[in-house]
């Protein structure tokens, strides 16, 4: 079972849905990211693509988020989402959509279905990462350009394993940061406010 850590809703836990297809961070790194975001959390506007659980967003809302739109694919994710935020009763603070995450541009660029993002969480599956080659090559870039499309100053997080990624992909994303946990590494970008 998964807690939330923060806010009101604090100690409450949240059900998981199962199996392989999802990979909760543990609670110390969501902490971490928390606390790194302290500032931008109030009234944020939050993208969480690959969301599993809907943790990462649910702890954004819980501090002060005032949307979340949480991006999933697989149905029993999905489910698990709507029951969650039910049980938070956040309501219409969240908008769990289900749909491909290469998509997920097109829908931004509409401007018609979700404001940009002040905050990006992503968090594939590790395999598309480790594989490497065409897969490795588009999940990244798919994380660059959600990170382009944030409201000036957003930050986005992307969840990988330990150490992945390299020099060559780091530089698309001049400044980004890495905090390690565990096996895990948590890689964030703050967007320039001129741009």
């Amino acid at each position: 079972m998964l807690r939330i850590r923060g806010g009101e809703p604090r100690g409450r836990r949240l059900g998981g849905p199962g199996g392989t297809a999802t990979r909760p961070l543990v609670e110390r790194a969501r902490e971490g990211v928390m606390n790194h975001l302290r500032d931008l959390l109030p009234g944020a506007v939050v993208l969480d693509v690959y969301a599993g659980s809907g943790i990462l967003g649910f702890e954004a809302l819980s501090r002060g988020a005032s949307q979340l739109f949480a991006i999933e694919r697989h149905p029993q994710a999905v489910n698990q989402l709507k029951e969650n935020s039910a049980l938070l009763r956040y309501g219409d603070q969240v908008r769990v959509i289900r749909m491909d995450a290469f998509k997920v541009p097109d829908l931004l660029d509409s401007k018609l279905q979700m404001p940009p993002p002040d905050l990006v969480f992503f968090d594939p599956p590790y395999a598309d990462f480790q594989r490497g080659g065409s897969k490795r090559k588009r999940v990244w870039q798919l994380f660059c350009d959600l990170a382009q499309r944030m409201a000036r100053a957003g930050c986005a997080v992307v969840h990988t394993p330990k150490g992945i990624l390299t020099d060559e992909e780091c530089a698309a994303l001049p400044g980004i940061e890495r905090r390690d946990y565990g096996s895990t590494s948590l890689y964030w970008w703050h967007k320039p406010v001129g741009e």
